[in-house]
């Protein structure tokens, strides 16, 4: 009876021993391959910051990452070198240094296609499909093509042959993977200042600087707004709308356009998001207020009180109307530009490089997510859906 307890003593002891040497060699395996495992750039680009400086500083992985190549393959209406990184991102909305011009290598040069992870082409300069084609069988797996455009769908060349070629989208609109929107605005602490009047200096009503001519719908509107209040129209479409007027590039022409309350933000297509520099451009120091007309959600993207938005008004008399009374009422008139106390245009230090690592920090959708490009940028764009309801303030 003792020697059988003594041997099953015997055998519980070595069975415990064995489980123990199992675990320290599990643990042990476990070390050596956390150290020795790659990570993939990708992932690497995808980890928030604070857990890339965790594991830096713990030493936990065996990391050193290249900096992510950038190959900008096509021309900007003709221009070679358009896209430029010459500092730091140092915008307080992307956190610590986190976002330095050494992460990425931004290059022109076609010969290193085969190592770049993203590939930008512009709609409006784009290879041929052949072309395109013919690249396509020599693309790593792990390459991203990028759709880059800022006109609205209406002047887009035909997307229906790239369909299923593009894997991101870099646009105005803001459902884009990378955002680039033709301006921007952000909040800052409220200071109650004295307000100044922006009236004093402007004894003219409403201008507007147009050169594409080829936009009948707002053609047709300021037609019908001349019968109601005078609108001065520079360009070289301004023949169409009285006696031409020119308005000479840089300081002169906003040196003009300060004589003046109102200025026609009018948008060539009224589509998703499409909102352009004659918006962005018109905030400044002429201190006019944009009278907006486009397919938009002005108020999800411009900046709120600054502007008069065409689709608030029944009919092209009552908008008339409108300005006539900010015309005899500076107070009202005023308002429009107390959005300074309160905000300022454009995002502090913001660039091409802070975009790129705002996407970086984000998880991107599969390759392939744009095998209808149509549906989306088409479609989605949502052109002229508005414009029946603009010609019936009219007619």
């Amino acid at each position: 009876m003792r020697e059988t307890v003594a041997r099953t003593f015997i055998l519980v002891c070595l069975l415990c021993a064995i489980l123990l040497l199992i675990t320290v060699f599990w643990n042990s395996l476990g070390n050596t391959l956390r150290q020795t495992i790659p990570i993939s750039r990708l992932a690497l680009g995808r980890l928030r910051n604070k857990e890339l400086e965790s594991a830096e500083e713990n030493n936990t992985r065996s990391v050193t990452q290249k900096p992510f190549v950038i190959l900008v393959y096509t021309q900007f209406f003709g221009t070679k070198e358009w896209i430029k990184i010459t500092d730091d991102c140092s915008s307080p909305e992307i956190p610590g240094n986190s976002c330095r011009k050494d992460k990425v290598d931004l290059t022109y040069d076609k010969k290193r296609y085969a190592e770049s992870e993203f590939v930008i082409f512009h709609a409006r300069d784009m290879p041929g499909v052949d072309h395109l084609k013919t690249i396509m069988k020599n693309k790593p797996s792990s390459q991203f093509w990028i759709y880059f455009l800022q006109e609205s769908p209406n002047a887009t060349p035909d997307t229906r042959p790239l369909n299923g070629m593009f894997d991101l989208t870099m646009t105005y609109r803001s459902d884009s993977d990378f955002w680039w929107p033709y301006g921007s605005y952000r909040g800052i602490p409220f200071e109650k200042t004295s307000q100044l009047d922006f009236s004093v200096g402007k004894d003219k009503l409403v201008s507007w600087m147009v050169s594409n001519c080829n936009s009948h719908l707002r053609n047709s509107f300021v037609h019908e707004l001349q019968k109601y209040i005078t609108v001065d129209v520079f360009g070289s479409c301004s023949g169409k709308f009285g006696e031409p007027k020119s308005c000479p590039h840089g300081e002169a022409c906003r040196n003009i356009i300060k004589q003046y309350k109102f200025y026609l933000s009018f948008e060539n297509a009224l589509c998703e998001d499409y909102i352009t520099e004659k918006y962005w451009g018109r905030i400044g120091d002429e201190n006019v207020i944009p009278i907006v007309l486009g397919g938009a959600n002005y108020s999800k993207l411009a900046i709120p009180g600054s502007y008069i938005n065409v689709m608030d008004f029944k009919t092209v008399k009552d908008l008339a109307d409108y300005l006539h009374y900010l015309d005899k009422n500076n107070t009202a008139y005023n308002e429009y530009f107390s959005w300074r106390q309160k905000y300022r245009a454009g995002r502090e230090g913001w660039s091409f490089l802070c975009m790129f690592c705002e996407t970086l920090r984000t998880d991107f959708k599969q390759r392939g997510r744009y095998k209808d490009l149509t549906g989306y940028w088409v479609g989605k764009g949502r052109c002229n859906e508005k414009d029946e309801r603009v010609r019936r303030m009219w007619s």
